[in-house]
């Protein structure tokens, strides 16, 4: 793929993000097309940065940030499935990458893949009619405030799977199963080839309810039976959507995915090692 036009999106609450871009833009040649959104246009000195609402003309997006960015970005460029390159500014970060040059240069010199990431689609009726959410890292059901408890009864491909009482349900790509779902005990999915639901009840009052792993070919449905204040359905962390007592919400796999684009040496195990110190041993010798 040969850049001509490039998206830059970044996280602008990042106290180094204007040297951050300063430093892409000197390696980035000056032929290619930069466009940026209007976030961008804080930024002084910045005059080869094109302020745009689209970046459907680009040929690949870079996200400055961390996942949370990455995740905006991929809301932003979903309908046209751009490829997305994300690079960690001061960080964790499970899809971006640690390096900026590097990455960078990869992207110019084509020395990357491009990992096709599934989506999650949630399919809803409210008092407009029927709605449509997607997500790459998950889709969390909650009530508003504090410890809100929900009666809610799942469901796979139309078979009752419970019916219990949480603080809500997350139900999470493998992508996200890296993300709040781990953080509430769910398991860790690789998100490369691998197409499923993580679906981790959060805070649930049983013992016997425990996240589960369905395939991607399957589908998920949640009905709320009763709550004691609002329930929404948050998406990415980043949108919420009213959900109503009796609704039923209905999840399963998009039609369309996330491009991430990764350097040649990514490798997914060797970030759960490094970034989460996975099987560390605690004895001293």
């Amino acid at each position: 793929m040969k850049i001509q036009k490039l998206g830059i999106v970044a996280n602008m609450k990042k106290r180094t993000i204007c040297s951050v871009i300063s430093e892409a833009l000197g390696i980035i040649p000056e032929q290619i097309e930069i466009y940026g959104n209007k976030d961008l246009s804080k930024l002084s000195g910045m005059k080869r940065i094109k302020i745009s609402d689209s970046f459907n003309r680009c040929d690949a997006v870079i996200a400055f940030g961390g996942d949370g960015t990455i995740l905006t970005a991929a809301r932003m460029i979903e309908k046209n499935e751009i490829p997305l390159l994300g690079i960690k500014v001061r960080s964790l970060g499970f899809l971006a990458e640690d390096n900026l040059e590097r990455a960078i240069n990869a992207l110019l010199n084509g020395n990357y893949k491009i990992q096709e990431r599934m989506r999650l689609e949630a399919r809803y009726n409210n008092a407009e009619g029927e709605g449509q959410v997607t997500a790459l890292n998950d889709i969390v059901i909650h009530g508003r405030g504090l410890s809100r408890v929900l009666h809610i009864k799942t469901s796979i491909d139309g078979t009752v799977l419970g019916e219990y009482l949480s603080d809500g349900v997350i139900i999470a790509t493998p992508t996200g199963s890296t993300a709040y779902s781990l953080a509430a005990g769910g398991p860790i999915v690789t998100p490369v080839g691998m197409e499923a639901f993580v679906i981790t009840p959060l805070s649930p009052h049983s013992l016997s309810v425990r996240p589960i792993v369905i395939s991607g070919e399957e589908s998920f449905q949640v009905e709320i039976v009763e709550a004691d204040e609002e329930t929404l359905l948050t998406v990415d962390g980043q949108e919420t959507r009213e959900a109503k007592v009796g609704q039923v919400l209905n999840f399963q796999k998009s039609d369309r995915v996330t491009k991430l684009i990764v350097t040649e040496n990514y490798n997914f195990y060797d970030l759960v090692r490094k970034k989460l110190e996975w099987g560390g041993v605690l004895r001293k010798r």
